[in-house]
């Protein structure tokens, strides 16, 4: 494990449900206020829009994220740790020419709209 795989935050999503169970995902509800805030920004993003996308209501939105601001960090740490993984990747390969093409082509992936290919224990 690189010292750079050691500063990548964890999602710790929701704490324990209280009550009754989740019906929902909290990550793939995460994934989805991700791409809220992308296309609209963080004052564009009305918890109305917010709440649809991720499939859940209000009072469910504030009982595992917190409020909109809470939920804009958490977002933004998923994005670090999932969508920004490969540049640890990439900072391992033996050769800085390794290193390059391994960012100019994970980068232009994501400009596509694909995910880089990072495996799953990345």
């Amino acid at each position: 494990m690189s010292q750079f795989e050691t500063s990548l935050p964890t999602t710790d999503t929701c704490g324990p449900a209280r009550g009754r169970p989740r019906q929902f995902d909290p990550e793939t509800a995460l994934l989805a206020a991700l791409r809220v805030f992308w296309t609209r920004g963080y004052d564009g993003a009305s918890l109305s829009d917010l709440t649809e996308a991720m499939g859940i209501t209000r009072p469910s939105l504030y009982a595992c994220f917190g409020n909109k601001e809470a939920l804009f960090r958490k977002a933004l740490d998923l994005y670090e740790r999932d969508k920004l993984a490969f540049v640890v990747q990439a900072l391992e390969a033996p050769t800085a020419r390794g290193v390059v093409a391994a960012l100019l082509g994970d980068a232009l992936e994501m400009l596509a709209g694909r995910d880089p290919v990072v495996p799953a224990s990345a």
